[in-house]
């Protein structure tokens, strides 16, 4: 076989022979990360995080997962793609070079110039790009590329025994009704042992993810309040959209899954969580895409700095689509779960 062009990739002999650990200590981080079990923990380098707990990386399994505010994960690709904000298959570009073409490291991270990033940015999605990689693909050694991946396919499993009356619940004030609508339990066994598993559906239906919620305080500080699959894009995804009409006529839109249990159970089904306090491209798309002509939008958000930075990015774009009012949990001084519901009354009508 002839000599490989510079720009030709082999994401499996990336995958394999490139570790985390190879990454971390190229880009000088091992040092600020400590030993935990299997895992090595510590604040987040991709959003510069300062929780000394948020940031996990598996050693055996070879991925990361932030539980702050990236709520993401993955293999070394996504982590020098998300470091790099540039595609998958440059960041496999900078991989190989760095580790698996004997020519030595490229140039660190931090000297590159704003413009060549500016550049990157741009070529996101260059179609003559993707041309390029398929003309130089072998398909006996390559795999397809990863630019496009198939975004939070489904599962092929569901998690089994659930235990429904666990005390989260009782001291949430969700009923037994709410737990088995949602389909909610105390998991002992897995990815979400010791966490209440939600399960997360796309807007077909499909259930593509297990979200874990933390029980007791202790765990939130010490293993973060929620964990998710690796490879599970929240921002993809609406909460609760699957169970909406075609086209309806009013959402009510809140960060949390217990403002979705909170609000069901005082009567109003309609309520969607974007799982955080921040609005996506998708999710924005998601949710116009679901409304009726005429349709309404109520951004219900918790009143705090984040919560009220998305109430006006929701209000500025989704009232766009549709009208869109934000309502004010300010009255009462507490996130939408806390209030009783006939304060939820009172606010929403």
């Amino acid at each position: 076989m002839g000599k490989k062009s510079k720009n030709w990739v082999d994401y499996r002999e990336i995958k394999s022979g490139v570790t985390m650990e190879m990454v971390l200590g190229h880009y000088g981080l091992l040092a600020d990360l400590k030993q935990s079990g299997k895992n090595l923990v510590g604040c987040c380098p991709i959003h510069k995080g300062t929780n000394p707990r948020q940031f996990s990386v598996n050693i055996e399994k070879n991925i990361f997962n932030c539980f702050g505010d990236c709520k993401s994960g993955g293999n070394v690709l996504d982590f020098v793609a998300k470091m790099e904000d540039i595609p998958i298959r440059e960041a496999a570009l900078l991989l190989q070079g760095w580790f698996l073409q004997g020519s030595g490291p490229a140039e660190p991270p931090a000297s590159k110039a704003p413009e060549e990033k500016l550049v990157r940015k741009e070529k996101k999605g260059n179609p003559p790009a993707a041309a390029d990689a398929k003309e130089e693909a072998t398909p006996e050694k390559q795999e397809p590329l990863e630019e496009d991946p198939i975004i939070n396919p489904p599962l092929t499993f569901q998690l089994k025994s659930l235990t429904p009356n666990h005390e989260f619940f009782i001291e949430r004030g969700i009923s037994k009704e709410t737990v088995e609508h949602f389909g909610l339990g105390f998991c002992t066994k897995g990815m979400m042992n010791g966490r209440i598993a939600i399960p997360i559906h796309n807007e077909q239906g499909q259930l593509v993810a297990y979200c874990g919620r933390a029980v007791t305080q202790e765990q939130i500080e010490n293993e973060g309040k929620y964990k998710q699959p690796p490879n599970f894009v929240k921002t993809a995804v609406v909460y609760n959209l699957h169970r909406q009409p075609e086209k309806a006529d009013l959402f009510i839109l809140v960060e949390s899954f217990l403002s979705v249990f909170r609000l069901h159970q005082a009567g109003y089904p309609n309520t969607l969580a974007l799982m955080g306090s921040v609005l996506s491209e998708a999710q924005e798309a998601l949710i116009a895409g679901r409304l009726s002509a005429g349709g309404k939008v109520l951004l219900f958000f918790d009143n705090d700095g984040d919560g009220q930075k998305c109430a006006a990015d929701c209000l500025s774009r989704l009232g766009r689509h549709a009208f869109a009012k934000v309502l004010d949990v300010g009255v009462y001084g507490r996130k939408p779960h806390h209030l009783k519901p006939e304060e939820l009354k009172a606010l929403i009508g």
